[in-house]
């Protein structure tokens, strides 16, 4: 007997009620008679051998569409398993999602370096090549300080730039033409000076 079986179910009334005829009435005539009762039943809902589907399901009347499906069996050789429902198949994905969400986290954080001076940065693959010489670990280490610190001289000098044209306004608007043009050539060295950087961190070889 399955575990999933309902002994106070439509269909082991029937059955008991025919268990000492010499003949069984056909499965037409079972479902017919099931129809006319209301409660709980077990109803065949699809059939490919060898893979059958079998709902449990409360009938509230006659009508062919009158019932409640409370649980879905399905039976694949001489085995019986119970289909999981909605929720449990969403919960379950996306319980695996956040798993490789936070293995994901755990394997950046891995890879995340902290200074005091110089802050977060992340670690260099060449860096962590087991064969590097002693040359080339120490040529890694100047190539991210090297980064670090031109990241920083051009995000002062960018800042400094609009803070120079706005100084070169207020110098033509109260001094004159003279002053303006003081303030137009300490703008001019800061874009070259901007621009030598980028160019430098565009040719090194590192």
């Amino acid at each position: 007997m399955s575990p999933f079986w309902d002994r106070q179910c439509n269909n082991q009334i029937l059955s008991m009620q025919t268990q000492y005829n010499d003949l069984r009435q056909p499965y037409e005539a079972t479902v017919e008679a099931l129809r006319k009762m209301t409660g709980i039943e077990f109803a065949v809902v699809h059939d490919q051998p060898p893979v059958w589907v079998i709902q449990k399901r409360y009938r509230r009347g006659t009508a062919l569409d009158d019932v409640n499906p409370i649980a879905t069996y399905y039976i694949m050789g001489a085995n019986v398993y119970q289909s999981p429902t909605i929720y449990s198949v969403i919960a379950n994905r996306l319980l695996t999602s956040l798993f490789h969400i936070n293995s994901a986290f755990k394997e950046t954080q891995k890879m995340m370096d902290f200074h005091p001076s110089k802050g977060y940065s992340w670690k260099s693959k060449a860096a962590d090549k087991k064969d590097m010489t002693p040359l080339g670990t120490l040529r890694a280490q100047e190539n991210q300080a090297f980064r670090h610190w031109m990241d920083r001289a051009i995000e002062t000098s960018a800042a400094r730039i609009p803070q120079n044209r706005h100084l070169e306004y207020n110098e033509a608007q109260g001094k004159g033409k003279a002053n303006g043009s003081t303030a137009d050539t300490t703008g001019s060295v800061s874009l070259r000076r901007l621009s030598s950087c980028c160019a430098y961190l565009a040719l090194s070889p590192y």
